[in-house]
């Protein structure tokens, strides 16, 4: 009896759990490696290019001589992600996508 349950909660992990764990992984890297100069997308849909980098914090520069501080977990992801034309109709590229273009 205890046997279903146990492989159901071996599935979760695989098809839920372990997916989201390593997709937040991902990002923490993504943003421990932002640097000056990067265009990224803030959660808002704002788009701007970072011209400070702090611990916790991000100048970033939306428009000509426009900067915004925010925080660092405010960036979606990096604006190539977002402004590349999308391949297959209206899907966003994923970043793992980019990733496996370039070592191609």
């Amino acid at each position: 009896m205890a046997l279903p349950l146990v492989v159901m909660v071996i599935v979760m992990y695989f098809l839920m759990i372990r997916p989201e764990r390593k997709k937040q992984g991902d990002h923490v890297t993504f943003l421990s490696s932002l640097k000056r100069g990067d265009e990224v997308v803030l959660t808002s849909g704002l788009i701007g290019r970072i011209e400070k980098v702090e611990e916790r914090t991000l100048t970033i520069e939306i428009a000509d001589k426009v900067r915004v501080k925010v925080l660092k977990i405010a960036v979606s992801g990096p604006a190539a992600r977002y402004l590349t034309p999308a391949v297959d109709g209206d899907k966003v590229p994923k970043l793992e996508d980019k990733a496996a273009e370039k070592k191609a």
